[in-house]
């Protein structure tokens, strides 16, 4: 294993499976967890979460020091990997968007699992996208934008999208918007009569699962109230008002103040690290390795994805 660019940061994961939580983009296997584990601490040293932490804040963590970061609140994190974690005695850190684990739901994951649950393939998943763009209003400027548009520019920080994913993440965040991407996400799972109960059932952990990683000695951090694909295009109103409830939401759920964050889709700007100075928030992550660490708001993480092709390779 290289490590030419030896500095600390967070290894960051999202979704596992198993029998129960089905295999869709992105997602690994316990077994596959245990590899990545292995694989790194042949170059590096991987820290309990709350070691990593205290050495950060105290700025002694050494180059090969690592730790393990989970976003998302995501149950399959709770049942697949967690075990996982315990057989390695480790401990991570787990940043968690609020509204999920107060008895919301969220149309981020939702959709995730629709695409992956309702079609054969990621690729017929967007055919469907594009095809009912093309039957609304958006049809127009989604066109208009895509003219100029070159994929392997958008997002080439992350190696690990193809140009399909830069395509789609283009039109949603950047045309649609997020009131517009729902408007046609919705108009698609309604076309299949999905019943949205029952479809969001193994989704997201809830508060209890969320309090019990804190009491193993987990660290549980911010990761906005609602997860905006684009939190950087919100006014710093709006930030506010998502990290403020994130904030509140965990400080009544564990009965102490979080004071760490990971920025969702690494999207932030001044007024993001301001508001987080604000609720005294020490150590925050981004999501790549490719910028240098600019402040303790924004160590860097490599990507399960990245790992496990090196793995591969």
């Amino acid at each position: 294993m290289k490590t030419s660019d030896l500095r600390p940061h967070g290894i960051m994961f999202h979704h596992f499976y198993n029998e129960k939580h089905i295999q869709g983009q992105g997602a690994i296997s316990a077994d596959e967890l245990a590899q990545i584990i292995e694989y790194y601490q042949q170059s590096y040293q991987i820290l309990p979460a709350r070691e990593w932490l205290e050495k950060a804040n105290q700025g002694t963590l050494a180059d090969n020091e690592a730790c393990l970061t989970f976003d998302d609140a995501l149950l399959c994190q709770y049942e697949v990997a967690l075990p996982v974690l315990q057989q390695f005695d480790l401990t991570a850190f787990w940043f968690v968007y609020s509204s999920v684990i107060t008895g919301g739901s969220e149309k981020l994951e939702i959709y995730r699992k629709f695409r992956t649950a309702c079609f054969e393939s990621i690729d017929e998943f967007y055919r469907c996208f594009f095809r009912t763009i093309g039957d609304s209003p958006y049809q127009a400027d989604v066109a208009t934008a895509l003219r100029g548009f070159i994929p392997e520019e958008y997002l080439k920080q992350f190696p690990f999208y193809t140009n399909p994913d830069r395509q789609f993440r283009f039109v949603r965040d950047q045309v649609l918007g997020p009131t517009a991407y729902t408007e046609v996400l919705d108009l698609m799972m309604q076309a299949e009569k999905i019943d949205l109960p029952e479809f969001t059932s193994d989704l997201w952990m809830n508060d209890q699962q969320v309090l019990d990683l804190h009491e193993r000695e987990h660290v549980i951090g911010l990761h906005s109230h609602t997860h905006p694909t684009a939190l950087a295009a919100l006014d710093a109103n709006a930030q506010r008002a998502e990290y403020q409830t994130n904030f509140e939401t965990l400080n009544r759920i564990l009965r102490v103040a979080p004071d760490t964050v990971s920025h969702p889709c690494n999207s932030y700007n001044t007024d993001t690290l301001q508001i987080l100075k604000d609720l005294e928030i020490k150590v925050g992550f981004r999501s790549n390795m490719a910028e240098q660490q600019i402040s303790q708001l924004e160590f860097p993480r490599e990507d399960h994805a990245n790992i496990m092709d090196k793995i591969a390779a």
